[in-house]
């Protein structure tokens, strides 16, 4: 009697693989790779092609909140905003916003919105940085920085450059607080007279970081690697922290992870044989959040081929895991952003705007075609309830 009843234990703790990888591959990056060390067979699983496709499949259907697309358009020094909503970005639902232009004029935009607020800034020789929420239209002017304080004790005849690179744009989940860090370069040509205000700064640059709860700046004391390419593409928030791609730091690439609520950061170095990325003839780079991971998703240009790789833990060299490559697609002009599911939207060859679905490898129009001496830019968009008010 007892021998059958341990039998029916044995029996009862007995999980067939299939049950199992199924499981483990809904799974964020980061969780998986702690439950390596319970057995063999998992410490492996990224060798197992038939897992390999399960996790992908999961990672690129994780359920997000609903969001919209958002096309900016510049034609004849004019600029307009189509919206597309809906589960596949339905062409019929393509609607003409008439209360962006306005708010957005002469701005930069980061590529996604943070609980529906945007944090737009001018291009590096001008300081100014908005916050603006297209749902209640409301718009905050940041007041003057660290950096302008400086301007104030340089006379009319020194040489001096500032040039302000915003690296990130967050919430501080902690105190509630939305935070903009920047960093700006101080270029001294020439300087007559007195220079005793250069010894306040200490180097030839400073970083920044503003709080919307104080409505004020202060001086970062941090050494952390910088990018000067500010574009939304290479940065991204997810859970309190701002990342960015830096080119070049100690002769590598990296991604550098800054936590807003204490301000700590993780510099994890980008080794080629994940993603060559840095080192080959590459058209785009891109930063994005799938389940709970960061992703690196490039362009490579010879191959005409996407490649996709996630990140498990900050810090950690080794915590990179290339997942797949998609292509070749000699049919892609230029790469433009990745949506919350992985979608990656680019003009076609023929100027139609159209995006790869990566779970089907299925390209589907957007009902958008570029039309001559245009420019545009996608922007991703979610309407949020924290207000930049109050």
């Amino acid at each position: 009697m007892t021998t059958a009843t341990n039998e029916n234990e044995k029996v009862s703790n007995y999980m067939p693989d299939e049950i199992s990888y199924s499981i483990l591959s809904k799974l964020p990056l980061k969780s998986l790779k702690r439950f390596e060390c319970v057995q063999k067979s998992w410490s492996i699983l990224f060798e197992n092609h038939h897992f390999m496709n399960m996790f992908c499949d999961n990672l690129l259907s994780y359920s997000d909140p609903p969001t919209s697309l958002i096309l900016r358009v510049f034609k004849n020094r004019k600029q307009l905003f189509y919206s597309f909503s809906g589960e596949r970005f339905e062409n019929n639902n393509k609607v003409k916003l008439l209360d962006w232009s306005y708010p957005c004029e002469n701005y930069i935009f980061g590529s996604r919105s943070i609980n529906g607020t945007f944090c737009l800034h001018g291009s590096v020789d001008y300081s100014e940085i908005v916050l603006w929420t297209p749902a209640t239209q409301t718009r905050k002017l940041l007041p003057d920085s660290v950096a302008e304080s400086f301007k104030m004790f340089i006379p009319d005849e020194a040489d001096v450059s500032f040039l302000y690179h915003v690296q990130g744009f967050g919430f501080d989940r902690v105190i509630n607080d939305y935070k903009v860090i920047r960093y700006v370069g101080i270029y001294v040509d020439s300087y007559p007279g007195d220079e005793d205000w250069l010894e306040d700064l200490d180097s030839d640059h400073l970083w920044e970081i503003y709080s919307l709860r104080s409505n004020s700046w202060r001086k970062l004391h941090v050494d952390m690697p910088y990018t000067l390419q500010c574009y939304g593409d290479t940065q991204v928030y997810m859970d309190g922290v701002c990342h960015w791609l830096c080119e070049h730091y100690n002769f590598e690439p990296c991604l550098v992870s800054f936590y807003l609520s204490n301000e700590e950061f993780f510099v994890t170095p980008i080794p080629s044989d994940v993603d060559d990325c840095f080192h080959v003839n590459v058209s785009w780079i891109n930063l994005a959040v799938l389940n709970e991971s960061i992703a690196l998703i490039s362009y490579h240009t010879e191959t005409t081929t996407f490649h996709i790789s996630i990140l498990s833990e900050f810090g950690m060299k080794e915590s990179w895991t290339k997942l797949f490559i998609a292509g070749p697609l000699p049919c892609v002009e230029r790469p433009i952003i990745v949506g919350t599911k992985g979608e990656i939207f680019f003009i076609r060859k023929d100027e139609e705007l159209v995006w790869l679905d990566l779970s089907t490898q299925m390209i589907r129009e957007l009902g958008y075609k570029r039309e001559p001496y245009t420019r545009l830019w996608i922007i991703i968009y979610k309407d949020g309830i924290l207000s930049i008010e109050g």
